[in-house]
């Protein structure tokens, strides 16, 4: 397991430096090529989405716990997911119709309307294709995750180069539908050819298990959901309270930082995610401790490094991607705040949560770290926007990330969870170079 563990790994890092070059350039032409009032419109999107999030229930989630028992079976339990998916697209065309009418009494912009299905087609593709996803990952068939997500990135930074030409939010909108398109055929191809999984090949109406879907959701996915549902609110919803306190142009000023750190986040998500993967398969508890201790000290190692690149060579990266020294000064502070609380955030939080999830109870996590987090969240952006506006906010971000790690150190002791060996940083190294050799050992 160790070595499949290792090509997990390695490809995923591989699909997120591409990924970090594509969403790079995908930044450079956007926000040189919009203006900044529409870019503006991108950001309160996402920060309102924040909120629509929480009805994107991810049923296949159970996939990662649970994804040997459904060998039996392949197209029954996916054809499930596959229903349930199309259900929950109907409520979110319904939310970006009521979305739609309320920005446009608030802003006066009709322009909402392509932000808004530009977000939607993004998150339906991703809906309907997201069972392979786990399942690929879950078998260590990390390839074809990162071979797919490779075509996809390549075709947007392609169309996205139309923007010299139609630069407007409507040109995205149709860009990103000819993306959604083809993404979505490419996994329905590959999960058939190569997963076995072919959803069309069942009995409809018989092979419908509504009881396989509620025994899903009470006693896994609906609280991996809502955990799901308020890591993201913390991420993404302070633009949300900004736009009440700012005009448009601060908030997309705010929405450049933002989009600006999200790189900070690729490799401990990557971390995150494969520990989710290697818990499935551990052995016993004891195994799985170790698995996470693994996963944390590399998180460590990242962050440092993520964190001092941001701190000397932020700025010219912001001149990279704006183009200008206007308000870059103010910018740089936002990126670094924002950067500072996922580094604090993602060092231990996104191990420990998989660790939970996997091994633990993740209803109680729920209740005992993230709600607490979540209200703590809501008052303190709230507050710090009303009071300091966009710097506020901008501090805000390492306070709210800072409680949220108390908050999981508190609630992993009940598992007695022990970090023996987390600063073992020699160890890590023999094990890299023996790796590298072809030993293949970690």
């Amino acid at each position: 397991m160790k070595d499949k563990i290792i090509s997990n790994v390695a490809y995923s890092i591989f699909e997120k430096i591409f990924l970090i070059v594509s969403q790079l350039l995908s930044a450079i032409l956007i926000i040189r090529l919009l203006e900044r009032t529409d870019y503006g419109i991108i950001g309160v999107v996402v920060g309102y989405y924040a909120f629509v999030n929480i009805i994107n229930i991810s049923l296949e989630s159970i996939v990662f716990r649970d994804h040997k028992e459904y060998e039996t079976n392949l197209n029954k339990y996916f054809y499930n997911f596959f229903i349930f998916n199309l259900f929950k697209i109907l409520i979110f065309i319904l939310a970006a119709v009521i979305l739609f009418f309320y920005f446009i009494r608030v802003f006066n912009n009709t322009f909402f309307l392509y932000g808004l299905i530009s977000i939607n087609l993004v998150l339906f593709s991703d809906m309907l294709v997201a069972p392979f996803v786990i399942y690929a990952s879950s078998k260590f068939e990390q390839k074809i995750v990162t071979g797919i997500t490779m075509v996809r990135a390549t075709l947007n930074v392609a169309l996205l180069t139309g923007l010299f030409y139609f630069p407007s939010l409507k040109y995205i909108a149709i860009k990103d539908l000819l993306v959604s398109i083809c993404y979505c055929l490419i996994w329905f191809y590959v999960a058939r050819k190569k997963l076995d999984i072919n959803i069309f090949k069942v009995k409809f109406i018989k092979d419908l298990d509504f009881s396989f879907i509620k025994k899903s959701l009470s006693t896994y996915s609906i609280w991996t959901h809502f955990s799901g549902v308020i890591t993201n609110f913390i991420y993404k919803s302070d633009t949300f309270f900004l736009s009440f306190f700012v005009g448009l142009a601060t908030v997309g000023n705010y929405t450049v930082a933002l989009s600006s750190a999200n790189i900070a986040n690729t490799l401990p998500s990557i971390l995150g995610y494969q520990n989710s993967v290697a818990l499935s398969n551990a052995k016993d508890e004891k195994h799985a401790n170790m698995i996470s201790n693994v996963f944390i000290r590399f998180s460590m190692y990242i962050g440092v490094v993520t964190l001092l690149g941001f701190i000397f060579f932020g700025k010219f990266y912001l001149r990279i991607i704006i183009g200008a020294d206007e308000n870059i000064d103010t910018i740089y502070f936002y990126m670094l705040c924002i950067v500072s609380g996922l580094v604090i955030a993602k060092t231990f939080a996104s191990p420990l949560a998989a660790f939970i999830c996997i091994r633990g109870d993740v209803k109680r996590m729920f209740f005992s770290v993230l709600i607490p987090a979540a209200i703590f969240t809501f008052c303190c952006y709230g507050l710090s926007s009303y009071l300091f506006k966009s710097y506020g906010i901008a501090i805000a971000n390492i306070i709210v990330s800072t409680l949220w790690i108390i908050l999981m150190l508190k609630e992993i002791k009940k598992y007695n969870y022990t970090f023996k060996g987390i600063l073992n940083g020699k160890k890590d190294l023999i094990s890299i170079i023996d790796y590298l050799k072809g030993k293949g050992r970690l």
